[in-house]
């Protein structure tokens, strides 16, 4: 298979080289094969020796060369072949036959962003995915393709919706409150963030979260390899920016002395619905079961399903009984038990999937289309992508186009000077979101008006209908006005457009044979827009006006009440007008690096290299937002002030527009220092000094040096090595350094935030600011200490390789809240206040178990495990922050550690109780979310939510023409808050879970049940209704809602039949196949209290959308 591969992508990258030899005594004409099956080796480089003039074979490996005179020697390569000379003589017909070789450990090469260093020489923990292995059809982004594929690395998908990053962790998170995901570096540039977003964020559903992904913009078509470096060694000539490890990329290229080859791809993949048989969903029938026995507890009445903010069926029912028909002198519905009956049956019986509805198997279509080739003294590469997603759900679609062009001249033998530029556009939609907001009081994080797919479908009762009996909208009740999904996904949506370009130069000057001089350059420009439509005819809109009826009136939060005339009632704020939220962020960064290589071989066993130079770097963002109240959608947006709508925004505090600057200006100086004894022994020492703006006003917190040391011993290489038949490679890894990041905080100086007081008379309201973060002048980097020890062995000419790395790291000075005496104003603020450690263990093994002319089969597997330890830490979490599913940080434990409260029961009235605080009764509604005061000592530690076990498993088979290839990856150790699906009350718009028909009923079912009951009315007047929510509140933050986070996943499989060289031949094509890939087909375990649900994906609504199983059909061909 590798064979063949290289075969076709060498061709495809050149058909001929143009270079003559102007003498012109003979021309030897010839074809290239592979030696063991006599295949064409198109692309094979044919040069006279001490010359540079050379030709390339074509798609039958033939090639014609001139030649001065019949002492010529001819040189036959073709990468991954052992190459081969033969003198011309009187020859006139030379073919030659290539024998495949086997990849020695000096050829491989790994590209830390700033330089290329062999794998010989590399002491540092880096493993390397190449484009064969990485690419995954159907999946738009690159950072997704490498889950499973590398030791060490964790991947979650918290948000499958396009744009959202996954979280990846590179050993275990080393921030506390910090950002986790490596640094991105794609060309030997960092691919800054648009935007900074935390976990918390990023699976928040908040519209940001799809602006979270740094590769979003990047055709992986254009990705040539990935090289991951893991450890401080590998990490160093980062520095400050390297302590969560280093994800290089490097692009395709084009090739000197190569005519135009072209190459183009096209993928059609089909997500099909979600299906209810997956998830703990109740049908209409048992719902409207549950329904009866809430109007027997006295809900469900009359003027609540009325007047009140939610109603479903049994409010569309009641509202046919008020309203009277004149023609045929009737009402919707009598007044009668019957009546009523059989209007309920019809809504029994519907049974609505609103995966149906609401989803489509829509076909997302990706093309590709690359040029590359080049001259005597140039080359160049040139690509373009588009995407076109039609939406998964209804309320969703993206278009993205990427281009990305790059040229190298070769002025001279010394002088090479490359520009290129990467590019994208994208256009999205998705359904409108507001912000996600907690309730710390009671327990609960609620989102106003959010109409997601997705939870849509899961949180809505399946008695609803979209359409009524004569096929218009069925409406029903939300937030005190009409509501249809279908209407709504029309009518609040919102529009994102990211525009992303960034140019590169790069010069390279060869002083002195073993000295070159580098100058790169770069430059990006940056824009999202995120606008929030929300149009006259929406349900938002129609909430801001709904004052049917007095009782409506002084419900509604949405009206105004004018706090200056208590007498006057709530009046709407928003007549016949909508809105619009737009969100930009626009970030502009530069970067100007200089440095210097030397490598020299003294003797033929000293090998040394050098490296170091200065690097600036500039990153400016700016993020502003704008509340546009009276939007006239229906009348080409025109504007209508609505007073009223702005007195209440601003009365409560709010705001129309806000505006931000953040400037990063950093400068560095770097070297690294590589010597080599016979090729057997190495040390390295790597040093960095960066200076900062982002950190405190002294030397010592602007000013951080960081460095590393390092050694490797190729133990294959020695004498006593020389006969072995077994070992191919063998060799002893270790390195010891300091690396660091900037850390979350930017608070050097105090951070200040506008505000408008709250007085009850608009004309005393005054503008105000006030301190967001207090200023600390110590604010410093977050650092780490890491030791790294690591083992290579290939065994049997390398058919078995193994690579393994046992680490610890020691974090210091990590960001956390710090509390302060008050006198500034706050009680807490940010500064460097804590430490943690990790220690864990990776392996990697690659085996080629089976290998004939037709037939090969290897496997790959990678593991990792790490326990980690929050060792210092100053703040006290409150109760909320431990038990909710993001988790909190406490001493002994993991970052992000998942309490709960210990279920201890129902009572006799089916109320669940808990353990309390001491001095606390155990009685329903005592619960504390907001305690601070030893919470761990009563609550259960239940685990992190990061998991700290990860597995990959690939399989690859190839029988001819034939290719089959299986990844099945697998997280443990890590646990889960299941979704809030218990209240103290509900409505008729709810749905239920199976597990909701084992609920308590009647006294004494609490010594049978843990699944609470459904509290009538004289409970909770008896018990207090704040005191049942919150105890409710409390029941899914128990011990009770809590699931293991271990998965295995059959996480992508795909066929590929490349066609025969001679249909290729026949059709003058250089590559040609067909290939089926299915992704995410099988979750094979997940714990059983997940109901079908994602164990990676946090169904928060918003934007979010869980990963989805997908079917790409791929064709490639290459000219």
């Amino acid at each position: 298979m590798k064979k063949g591969l290289l075969k076709f992508f060498f061709f495809s990258l050149a058909l001929t080289v143009t270079g003559s030899v102007y003498a012109q005594e003979k021309v030897i004409k010839g074809r290239v094969v592979a030696s063991d099956d006599g295949s064409s080796l198109p692309g094979a480089t044919i040069f006279v020796k001490g010359t540079k003039e050379g030709v390339q074979t074509d798609i039958d490996g033939n090639y014609s060369i001139k030649v001065n005179g019949k002492d010529a020697v001819l040189v036959f390569e073709f990468m991954g072949f052992n190459s081969a000379e033969k003198k011309v003589g009187e020859l006139a017909v030379i073919n030659v036959s290539l024998g495949e070789a086997t990849e020695m450990i000096d050829e491989v090469v790994i590209n830390t962003g700033y330089q290329t260093i062999t794998k010989r020489k590399e002491a540092g923990a880096v493993s390397r995915i190449e484009a064969k292995d990485l690419k995954v059809d159907g999946v738009a982004d690159v950072s997704r393709m490498i889950e499973g594929k590398v030791a060490g690395v964790t991947i979650q998908n918290p948000s499958g919706t396009f744009g959202a990053a996954p979280k990846i962790t590179i050993r275990g998170a080393s921030s506390i409150m910090g950002d986790t995901k490596p640094l991105w570096v794609i060309d030997g540039v960092v691919q800054e963030d648009i935007i900074n977003v935390s976990f918390e964020q990023l699976a928040s559903g908040n519209s940001e979260s799809v602006l979270s992904s740094a590769l979003s913009g990047i055709n992986a078509d254009d990705v040539l390899s990935i090289d991951v470096l893991k450890d401080a060694s590998a990490t160093a000539i980062y520095g400050s920016r390297a302590m969560n490890g280093v994800v290089v990329i490097t692009t395709k290229s084009g090739r000197r002395e190569t005519p135009m080859s072209i190459s183009y791809s096209m993928e059609n993949t089909l997500r099909p619905i979600p299906q209810y048989s997956q998830y703990d969903v109740m049908n209409s029938q048992d719902n409207m079961m549950v329904y009866r026995e809430l109007q027997s507890k006295g809900y469900l009445d009359y003027s609540s399903m009325l007047y009140g903010r939610n109603s479903g069926a049994y409010g569309i029912m009641y509202r046919a009984m008020n309203q009277y028909d004149p023609v045929h002198n009737q009402y919707g519905v009598y007044n009668s038990q019957a009546a009523q009956n059989s209007f309920l049956q019809t809504h029994e019986k519907a049974n609505t999937n609103w995966f149906k509805e609401l989803f489509r198997p829509s076909i997302v279509q990706q093309h590709s289309l690359s040029f590359n080739g080049g001259g005597k003294n140039s080359a160049y590469f040139a690509s373009v992508g588009y995407l076109a997603d039609s939406g998964w759900s209804i309320a969703d679609k993206v278009h993205r186009l990427t281009m990305n062009l790059k040229n190298t001249f070769f002025v001279n033998d010394k002088l090479k000077i490359s520009l290129s530029s990467i590019a994208s556009v994208r256009d999205q939609k998705a359904p409108g979101a507001y912000d996600a907001e907690k309730d710390v009081v009671n327990g609960s994080v609620k989102r106003d008006f959010d109409i997601n797919p997705f939870s849509y479908a899961l949180n809505t009762t399946r008695t609803l209908r979209p359409y009524d009996n004569k096929g218009n909208y069925e409406y029903y009740r939300s937030n005190w006005a009409p509501f249809n999904i279908m209407n709504e996904l029309d009518n609040n949506y919102m529009d994102i457009d990211v525009k992303d370009i960034r140019f590169q130069a790069d010069i390279d000057y060869k002083i002195l044979p073993n000295l070159t001089y580098n100058l790169s350059g770069s430059a990006r420009y940056a824009t999202t827009k995120r606008v929030h439509n929300v149009t006259q005819d929406s349900n938002v809109i129609a909430a801001y006006n709904a004052d049917e009826s007095t009782v409506e009136r002084d419900q509604n939060i949405f009206l105004y009440k004018d706090p200056n005339n208590a007498a006057l009632p709530p009046t709407p704020i928003m007549t016949n007008s909508g809105l619009k939220r737009t969100y930009t962020n626009d970030m502009t960064s530069f970067l100007l690096r200089n440095s210097f290589t030397y490598d020299n071989v003294f003797n033929d066993v000293h090998e040394l290299d050098v490296f170091g130079g200065t690097e600036m770097r500039v990153v400016n963002r700016n993020k502003d937002y704008f509340l546009a109240q009276g939007v006239q959608f229906d009348k080409g947006m025109t504007t209508y002030p609505e007073l009223l709508a702005m007195r209440k925004l601003l009365e409560q505090g709010g705001e129309y527009f806000n505006y931000g600057e953040e400037r990063e200006r950093t400068v560095a100086f770097f070297a690294r220092a590589a010597y080599t004894y016979d090729r057997r022994y190495t040390v390295a020492l790597t040093g960095r000094y960066d200076g900062s703006n982002r950190q405190g006003d002294t030397g010592s917190s602007r000013w951080l040096p960081t460095w590393t040391a390092s050694g490797k011993w190729n133990i294959s290489s020695e004498k006593f090595m020389e006969n072995s038949h077994t070992v191919s490679n063998l060799a002893l890894r270790a390195s010891y350094g300091l690396t660091a990041t900037s850390g979350p905080a930017t608070n050097s100086l105090a951070i200040y935030k506008p505000y408008v007081t709250p007085r009850p008379n608009l004309g005393n309201i005054e503008n105000g600011i006030s301190i967001k973060d207090l200023q600390n002048t110590d604010l410093t980097w977050e650092k780490q200490h890491e030791l790294n020890v690591g083992v290579d062995l290939g065994l049997w000419n390398n058919r078995v390789q193994l690579v393994a790395d046992v680490y610890e790291r020691k974090a210091f000075d990590l960001i956390d809240y710090i509390r302060t005496s008050g006198i500034g104003g706050q009680e807490i603020k940010l500064g460097n206040n804590a430490d943690m450690r990790t220690r864990g263990v990776e392996f990697g093994i690659t085996t080629t178990n089976i290998k004939t002319p037709e037939f090969s089969w290897s496997t790959t597997v990678n593991g990792s495990y790490y326990d980690q330890e929050v060792t210092s830490l100053q703040n006290t979490p409150r109760v909320l922050d431990l038990v909710q599913g993001f988790g909190g940080n406490v001493v002994g434990k993991p970052r992000n550690s998942l309490y709960s409260y210990q279920f201890t029961g129902l009572n006799h009235l089916g109320l669940p109780t808990f353990a309390q605080a001491p001095g606390e009764t155990n009685v329903i509604g005592g619960a504390n979310f907001q305690d601070t005061t030893n919470p761990t000592g009563y609550l259960k530690y239940e685990g992190s939510i990061e998991p700290n076990k990860t597995l990959g498993l690939t399989n690859t088979f190839t029988y001819k023409n034939w290719s089959l290839n299986f990844l099945i990856v697998a997280s443990g150790g890590n646990k889960i808050r299941l979704y809030p699906s218990y209240a103290s009350r509900y409505n008729d718009t709810d749905v239920f879970g199976k597990t909701f028909e084992d609920r308590w009923i009647n006294p004494g079912d609490e010594n049978f049940t843990n699944v609470p009951t459904i509290p009538d009315l004289t409970t909770a007047n008896t018990v207090g209704a704040t005191s049942i929510l919150r105890g409710y509140n409390t029941y899914n933050y128990s011990s009770e809602r809590v699931a293991d986070g271990g998965f295995v996943r059959l996480k992508n499989v795909s066929l590929t039949y490349e066609f025969p060289d001679h249909f290729k031949r026949s059709m003058k094509m250089s590559n040609f196949s067909l290939r089926f890939n299915a992704t995410n087909p099988w979750l094979i375990y997940a714990d059983k209290k997940l109901n079908g649900e994602d164990p990676e994906f946090y169904r928060t609504g918003g934007v979010a959308m869980p990963q989805t199983s997908q079917y790409t059909l791929t064709l490639n061909v290459g000219f």
